[in-house]
């Protein structure tokens, strides 16, 4: 697989969409309207077109300000947004879809995923309410309004069953990967079935292996956080981090001049870092109620 060389590289999902490599996470705790409209629009500005959301973050109208205001037009842009837990199922999955659509001010999101696998109190029902809520992305799929849909933090045994029932397949799996913490399994899993990786929080943890990484950085002048992005992309995943410092996003993306070779990849994929705990979708619950939450 050829590495991205450019800002403005895409790869292709499994139905032929083209996304670009290269995303920008948009969640923030507590952050106000006013800072998401403006940092959005900065990294729009900055050349970001990738925008990752979820309707948990209750900031898609902040967000859909801030690209509205950078003047980037709608089809250059790729938008991602996501059914949280609460909301799984047929009807109130398509009802969070175009609670999202109307949060935006858009007619279609380029990317839909669902949030996690298995929602609190559904233990022994998930499979089947993945397939209800799948279903119900699949109707939004033909109907236009997505334009590949996917899933979010699904590792092989919650993507069999999905798969082995949707009419639609999988297109994306947006997990965690950061240097130690390297989901090999599930990242072999996904590209051996044609599935496009994302990966959150790319850059989690960097502090810890900065010393480790130092040798590689300083030998393409880069920092570490930016070696940590592009072993990222050489993986074949597509990072998304998330910054509110406009410098940030700016090192973020000047990734594209240098090129890990095979022993650098390998060693960088060995470190793990077992001081950090991470939440799993085999042993976490998370109940929370967006609704709690004000939108931004």
């Amino acid at each position: 697989m050829a590495a991205p060389k450019s800002f403005k590289d895409e790869l292709t999902l499994a139905n032929g969409v083209s996304i670009p490599c290269l995303g920008y996470g948009t969640y923030h705790y507590q952050v106000s309207h006013e800072t998401q409209v403006e940092m959005v629009e900065r990294a729009a500005r900055s050349g970001y077109r990738l925008f990752d959301m979820a309707s948990l973050y209750m900031n898609e109208r902040g967000v859909g300000q801030g690209l509205r205001q950078s003047g980037v037009p709608r089809e250059e842009l790729f938008l991602t947004s996501k059914v949280w837990n609460q909301d799984q199922g047929y009807e109130s999955t398509l009802k969070a879809i175009d609670e999202s659509l109307e949060d935006l001010q858009t007619d279609y999101l380029d990317l839909y995923l669902i949030h996690w696998p298995i929602p609190a109190d559904h233990d022994d029902d998930w499979p089947q309410l993945n397939r209800e809520t799948w279903r119900a992305m699949e109707k939004y799929y033909r109907d236009g309004k997505l334009r590949a849909i996917g899933v979010s933090n699904f590792l092989q045994h919650h993507l069999e069953p999905l798969m082995a029932k949707a009419d639609i397949p999988v297109m994306v799996n947006e997990i965690e990967m950061n240097v130690g913490f390297y989901q090999q399994d599930i990242c072999n899993f996904c590209l051996d079935q044609g599935i496009q990786l994302m990966s959150y929080s790319p850059m989690q943890g960097i502090g810890n292996m900065a010393e480790k990484l130092m040798p590689i950085a300083a030998k393409y002048q880069k920092t570490s956080a930016q070696v940590s992005l592009r072993w990222n992309m050489q993986l074949g995943s597509i990072p998304i981090p998330r910054t509110y410092t406009p410098e940030r996003m700016v090192e973020n993306a000047n990734i594209f001049d240098f090129e890990l070779n095979g022993q650098e990849i390998a060693f960088i994929s060995s470190l793990q870092d077992d001081s950090r705990q991470h939440q799993h979708p085999d042993v976490d619950r998370i109940r929370l109620d967006r609704h709690m939450k004000t939108k931004v």
